[in-house]
């Protein structure tokens, strides 16, 4: 019973999160807008993300039939425990990307974290900008925005957070490098 549900989850995850891929409702960033611009992870990283769950997958399947054939050493539960432990981490970290959004609009901006509620920032709110942590993909890192003496929100760098300040239009905020 247990192999079945191993089975089940290593062709389920995969395939749910192609289908979401091919039917189109992957996010793509609004820009140029007449009221507003929205950011998004790229597709193309979620994209990299579910073939590499197709791929484990695929390969779970494949490694596990080879053991119960005794080509290989390992039980073949083994195999495929860990093989879904790789896809269903990367499903629920695609889910979790695919949430992330940044909105702006004339007067602020709204921010979808990673986990947690809608965050909404005023622009002349907001007291300084604070980069923090590496370099991304984007060449940015990510982004603090500070209010009330606290950081109210934190710009991803997977976003476009360059254009994400064009919009706050606040050039005495601009985070100054080190």
């Amino acid at each position: 019973m247990t192999g079945v549900l191993f089975v089940i989850v290593a062709v389920v995850a995969p395939l749910s999160a192609l289908l979401h891929e091919r039917a189109g409702t992957v996010r793509m960033s609004e820009r140029h807008h007449s009221h507003h611009d929205t950011y998004v992870v790229p597709a193309s990283f979620t994209r990299s993300i579910t073939l590499a769950m197709l791929f484990m997958s695929a390969l779970g399947l494949l490694l596990a039939l080879f053991c119960k054939a005794h080509v290989l050493f390992a039980r073949p539960l083994v195999v495929l425990g860990f093989s879904d432990a790789f896809v269903l981490t990367c499903f629920v970290m695609r889910w979790v990307l695919c949430r992330y959004r940044v909105s702006t609009f004339r007067d602020c901006m709204a921010v979808t974290p990673f986990v947690g509620r809608e965050v909404w920032v005023r622009y002349d709110q907001i007291e300084r900008l604070v980069w923090s942590g590496l370099r991304m993909e984007s060449g940015f890192r990510t982004l603090d925005v500070w209010v009330d003496g606290h950081r109210a929100v934190r710009l991803r760098g997977i976003v476009d957070v360059e254009q994400i300040i064009m919009s706050v239009d606040r050039f005495d905020l601009l985070p100054r490098t080190a």
